[in-house]
């Protein structure tokens, strides 16, 4: 009788177990798909910018920017010598989308802020050499 319960709890333990390792695997596909979603500039329409802890910020140069940006964003030069000065000024509690012309150089300003402390600095990693969206001048 002893050996029928003790099989019934480990089949049971067992089943439990499995189905716990299947929910993490799920959980990991999400986060997956997540990144997916902000690696591309055109997905930027997804994300709530009027929530005021959401901020967009382009590092490409002022006549880069000049020459047209994503609406709403702001310009931090991260190739000018006071990029480390301008980021100090931010908020490093809000969440930063950032974009360039081709990810190279937002990968640059994601790693230098996140050294500074920002928590929640992610690139956009294609940037504006394929974003299809709207334009500012």
């Amino acid at each position: 009788m002893v050996n029928k319960i003790l099989g019934v709890v480990m089949i049971t333990g067992t089943l439990f177990l499995g189905s716990c390792a299947s929910n993490s695997s799920t959980t990991e596909e999400k986060n997956a798909k997540v990144e997916e979603v902000i690696s591309t500039l055109d997905n930027v329409n997804e994300i709530n910018f009027k929530n005021k802890k959401n901020v967009l910020l382009d590092v490409r140069t002022p006549e880069e920017f000049a020459e047209g940006h994503v609406p709403g964003a702001i310009n931090i030069d991260v190739k000018n010598n006071n990029f480390t000065d301008e980021i100090s000024k931010l908020d490093t509690k809000k969440n930063y989308y950032i974009y360039c012309k081709s990810g190279v150089r937002a990968k640059l300003a994601t790693d230098k802020m996140q050294e500074k402390g920002f928590k929640n600095a992610v690139n956009f990693k294609d940037g504006m050499s394929t974003y299809k969206g709207t334009v500012t001048k």
